[in-house]
């Protein structure tokens, strides 16, 4: 992974987004890992791993006994307006 400090990916934003295109680009401050620049089609692959991953837990807890999703906001609605 391409590592650039900060002040270089401000100075050359335009040639660190073309490198973003092609890997992730790690962007330090004060020699600390800050965030990663990377492209669209990467982003959006990780987003949906991160869904399935969460889907799946998901499914492991309601298969465990644990209240699915609509059960659960009828309770929280449920405490919420308790004041009201």
């Amino acid at each position: 992974m391409r590592v650039e400090s900060a002040t270089d990916a401000k100075n050359n934003f335009g040639k660190i987004i073309d490198a973003a295109l092609r890997e992730p680009v790690m962007i330090q401050r004060s020699g600390r890992n800050s965030v990663v620049m990377l492209s669209c089609e990467e982003y959006e692959i990780l987003q949906a791993l991160s869904d399935r991953y969460w889907g799946e837990k998901a499914k492991e807890a309601e298969k465990k006994g644990y209240l699915g999703a609509e059960e659960s906001e009828a309770i929280l609605q449920k405490y919420l307006n308790a004041d009201t």
